[in-house]
């Protein structure tokens, strides 16, 4: 029997009163943490642009091959692995596109937001690099709060909306700003990359000062100024016999260049649209098939770039018809390729083509492999983010000294392919 009830009651009282309040105070903090700082991690989506991938997820013991135009959804602490003939696009939640190019290898560390719409807190994208090269196309927030890095063995680069390449070896990470902002930070020290510009963060080195990136010999290569300022446009359809062609001179409009063949049979077109919100050069032929048309783009450049270091050709390129296989019969009609007219150091002129497809030919059709005229299939539907070799280098003897012009072209039957964001890039 208890001596003195009246203190148990009050030792009880006192604590359930203090427990309520513990529990007053901490259940609204306790939900307030939870809608604060919940996470939901979300799903990236990688293609097989070329060749074989390697795609490892978190708690399997081995990657998954992932072979050309196959989808792959990976989620968080996913590793994504190309070789020396692979190529890989990955597709963030916010439609943002990372590219990797030969022999990297890639680490999607998070992607996600948060689970409600009441938390301050951001979305999230961490990227890690390991080796090789990526772009990063890093779509606009929207007014959404986000971040969005990417690490490599050297640094740390925290991205706002734009176009970055950044490239890591052993000894040296190299990122460069296309478009848009970067802050690179390495050994307690911060840079800011503004457009145009790049940095090197060598192995234990804070980043470099930045400099200028490539230069871009190519003036509105994204078309958002139309065509008759800065491109020449032309097409072709049949004339009295399929045997002839018909040149077009004459403007529509700025954006637009259209041929009906006399005979009203084929219809020959580029035109300027948007697709996938930016300006886009679209070739179009249609109506009967197994008749060859062309139509075509030119910038003249006559540039002298013989104190360069390296001179690459890049674009991004779309094919979404395609009805002559390959490059037809003798590899010279492909539905989208690009031809530089140059002089190399004797004062011969030269050319160097590069053509794109996705219809396999037949055996008999030729595809040309050389490091003048050479091409590649690609997946339908598409967008392919191009990138050239260093031609000083690949072409030797015949590289280029003298630039004269840029042409950028589809040929063959019914075709519907897209190009935008050519450039002539020359580093110093």
């Amino acid at each position: 029997m208890r001596k003195n009830p009246e203190r148990t009651a009050w030792i009880v009282l006192l604590l359930s009163f203090f427990i309520f309040c513990a529990l007053t105070v901490s259940i609204p903090l306790s939900i307030r943490w939870y809608v604060i700082n919940a996470y939901t991690p979300l799903t990236s989506t990688l293609t097989s642009v070329r060749g074989t991938v390697l795609v490892k997820r978190l708690r399997e013991d081995q990657p998954v091959p992932v072979t050309r135009g196959i989808t792959h959804d990976l989620d968080e602490l996913g590793v994504i692995t190309t070789d020396s003939t692979s190529q890989a696009t990955l597709a963030l939640f916010d439609e943002s596109i990372v590219t990797l190019y030969n022999n990297t290898t890639l680490i999607v560390q998070k992607t996600g937001r948060p689970r409600f719409a009441l938390s301050p807190e951001p979305e999230h994208i961490h990227l890690e690099i390991v080796k090789g090269r990526i772009r990063a196309d890093v779509a606009p927030t929207g007014g959404v709060n986000r971040v969005f890095t990417i690490k490599s063995p050297h640094a740390e680069a925290a991205l706002t909306p734009g176009s970055y390449a950044i490239e890591v070896s052993n000894e040296r990470s190299q990122l460069t700003s296309r478009a848009g902002e970067a802050a690179v930070s390495a050994q307690g020290q911060t840079i800011i990359v503004p457009e145009n510009e790049r940095t090197i963060v060598s192995l234990d080195q804070p980043p470099s000062e930045t400099s200028a990136a490539e230069q871009n010999l190519i003036v509105n290569g994204n078309f958002s100024q139309g065509l008759n300022s800065t491109w020449k446009a032309t097409a072709f359809v049949p004339a009295n016999t399929i045997t002839e062609t018909q040149q077009v001179a004459t403007f529509e409009d700025d954006k637009f260049l259209i041929k009906v063949d006399a005979h009203k049979i084929i219809t020959t077109s580029l035109h300027i649209i948007t697709r996938d919100n930016r300006s886009t050069l679209e070739f179009k032929s249609e109506g009967v098939d197994n008749i060859h048309t062309e139509a075509s783009v030119q910038q003249n450049m006559n540039k002298d770039v013989q104190d360069f270091r390296s001179l690459r050709i890049a674009a991004d390129i779309r094919l979404d018809n395609q009805s002559l296989p390959g490059g037809g019969q003798i590899g010279t009609e492909f539905p989208l390729m690009i031809h530089l007219a140059y002089r190399d150091a004797e004062g011969n002129d030269r050319n160097w083509y590069h053509g794109f497809y996705y219809a396999p030919p037949p055996g008999n059709y030729i595809l040309y492999n050389e490091a003048d005229n050479s091409s590649e299939s690609i997946n339908q539907f598409l967008w392919y983010p191009y990138e050239s070799q260093n031609l000083l280098t690949t072409l030797g003897p015949a590289k280029p000294v003298y630039i004269k012009y840029i042409r950028v072209y589809a040929s063959g039957w019914i075709y519907d392919t897209m190009v935008t964001d050519i450039q002539l890039l020359t580093q110093d």
